[in-house]
């Protein structure tokens, strides 16, 4: 694992979303080889075999999204400024750290959900490596569990164009992009979309007609704690206000008519009239 100078390596492993039964045999593999590990305490213990008393070196998370007990999102302008400094100078310490044991020849595992280069907080450490020290393990997505319990093709799915993943938060002019998407047939699959549900979803029926089938999947991955609410625009704000405001963290919102019916027969067909058109 060492290169050839016998400095360490940094390795961020996705881990998947739900744990060992998540991870790849690389995952896993990598886990065990390494000499410290960075991660939270859920990890720690979901991964508790494979990092077998390692040094866990500290939460990479702790400090990153939440300041004096507030998220990040409720900060005033004020709060923003102190809590930037704050963050970058914690990063900084917990880089130097890390670079510390790599030049004693000791090798890193950074343990993240998921996939690490989708959504993946990691990069806030490995932008400040030398390329040659990282290594980035991928791992499944939460959509790619989540998908498997809707049992349903995405795309190919009726007419739809493309797939369109993103987040609410990273779009401040919402409405006039969806309004733009609305042209063309399109699913979406939206991250951390659910902290104001009904906000939410009386945007999207502004766009989108009140039957468009929407879902939501619940700790994707989790066989003890996995469940879906299936519903529309015009129902999904209420039935997901209805859940538990953690419950909500962890869920993952889907819009597309590929929700219902069987969407990659009838794309077959669409390809087919295609085919004979032309």
């Amino acid at each position: 694992m060492k290169n050839e100078i016998g400095r360490g390596k940094f390795y961020v492993v996705g881990t998947g979303p739900a744990g060992p039964q998540m991870a790849t045999l690389q995952a896993l593999d990598i886990i065990k080889q390494v000499d410290a590990v960075v991660a939270p305490d859920k990890h720690v213990k979901l991964f508790a075999e494979y990092i077998e008393g390692k040094p866990v070196l500290f939460d990479p998370w702790e400090g990153f999204w939440d300041y004096n007990g507030k998220f990040i999102i409720d900060l005033n302008k004020d709060e923003i400024d102190k809590f930037q400094v704050k963050r970058f100078s914690l990063r900084d310490e917990r880089v130097n750290r890390i670079k510390e044991l790599l030049t004693q020849g000791k090798d890193v595992a950074l343990l993240d959900s998921g996939n690490p280069c989708f959504f993946g907080p990691s990069h806030w450490y490995v932008e400040q490596f030398d390329e040659q020290d990282i290594v980035i393990i991928p791992g499944m997505g939460c959509e790619a569990a989540a998908l498997a319990a809707l049992g349903k093709s995405i795309i190919p799915s009726y007419d739809t164009r493309f797939v369109m993943q993103t987040a609410p938060l990273y779009m401040m002019d919402l409405d006039e992009i969806l309004n733009d998407l609305n042209q063309y047939p399109a699913s979406i699959v939206a991250y951390m979309a659910l902290r104001n549900p009904k906000k939410l979803f009386a945007r999207l029926e502004k766009v989108y007609p009140a039957d468009t089938p929407c879902a939501v999947v619940y700790w994707a991955g989790y066989p003890d704690k996995q469940h879906i609410i299936r519903g529309t625009v015009a129902d999904m704000g209420q039935k997901i206000s209805e859940e538990e405001q953690n419950e909500n963290d962890m869920g993952l919102l889907f819009i597309g008519r590929f929700l219902h019916g069987k969407p990659y027969e009838s794309a077959m067909h669409v390809a087919a009239q295609a085919s004979v058109q032309r």
